[in-house]
């Protein structure tokens, strides 16, 4: 049986706090090279992203739906970035 990779991500605590609060499911992450090859070009392999609340030992961990590319809805993060959508989040 293959086994999914799960993706470790730090977030702030805003934000952390956002997705507790179900308020965001989808994550996004700059389109660099970086990312590029820890994000999409794993894509097909990754079946769930795990988040820390800043660089504490909280974290929560979410299954991811589909790893696609788009635009951030917030204004002042302009063009495309890696759009990481998960399920809805059960406390």
């Amino acid at each position: 049986m293959a086994y999914g990779i799960t993706l470790h991500l730090v977030l702030t605590i805003h934000w952390f706090t956002e997705m507790v609060n179900g308020t965001k499911d989808i994550e996004y992450r700059e389109m660099s090279p970086h990312w590029k090859r820890l994000i999409w070009d794993r894509r097909e392999k990754i079946t769930h992203a795990r988040f820390s609340r800043a660089y504490s030992k909280t974290t929560i961990l979410r299954e991811v739906v589909k790893i696609d590319i788009g635009p951030c809805p917030y204004d002042s993060w302009p063009g495309d970035y890696y759009r990481i959508h998960m399920e809805p989040f059960k406390a």
